[in-house]
């Protein structure tokens, strides 16, 4: 799994989940983090290549960045993954966690042949809404990484956001996860950031 976080003129490429009693290794501006002989990240410190702002990881991008990977000395391993990270989903079911009184399992459609189940402790969580699904390999605004886990010993495959988690412009202070309009778009789609900027928050 290819994703990417970019932040203060830094690029870090993340390919697993981080784990514990990782390895570092720098060589050149290029940091490789990794377990066991397999690379969970790369962190580059030069971006020179780049423009300012958010790095698209496209094929010419991927290109590039394996180049520098191959003059530092290291394996050109990165491939891009251009599947969307935060997309439309629609709650179709909950029901009680067994093992929590603040959460509920949550049946969530991320296209028109899949759901997955989400364990959720939104107030404003209920059936038949649309919000935004936050996918494994998604990072937040804070550089959090989405990742399958457990609540509670219930799994949970990915995350219902809260406008303050995707930094929106009207983001209300308190808690809640997103709750889309009907028409904002279709189940499955990629959210559009620009669009749910605009948007208004109870």
């Amino acid at each position: 799994m290819l994703v990417a976080d970019y932040n203060s003129g830094t690029l870090i490429v993340f390919l697993a989940a981080e784990k514990p009693d990782s390895v570092v290794e720098t060589k050149d501006n290029i940091i490789r983090i990794s377990k066991e002989g397999k690379t969970l990240a790369y962190h580059f410190t030069d971006l020179s290549f780049s423009k300012p702002g958010p790095v698209t990881l496209d094929s010419d991008t991927i290109k590039k960045l394996n180049q520098k990977l191959t003059d530092a000395g290291f394996e050109a391993e990165l491939s891009p993954d251009l599947q969307p990270k935060f997309v439309i989903g629609l709650v179709q079911s909950i029901e009680k966690h067994p093992n929590s009184d603040r959460l509920a399992i949550a049946q969530v459609a991320i296209s028109k042949d899949k759901s997955i189940q989400i364990v959720s402790g939104s107030p404003n969580l209920r059936t038949d809404v649309k919000t935004v699904v936050c996918l494994p390999g998604a990072i937040l605004p804070s550089g959090k990484i989405i990742w399958p886990g457990q609540l509670r010993s219930v799994d949970s495959q990915a995350m219902m956001a809260a406008p303050r988690e995707l930094g929106l412009k009207n983001a209300p202070d308190h808690s809640g996860m997103i709750i889309l309009p009907d028409d904002f778009g279709n189940v499955g789609d990629p959210l559009d950031f620009n669009r749910a900027n605009e948007l208004e928050f109870d």
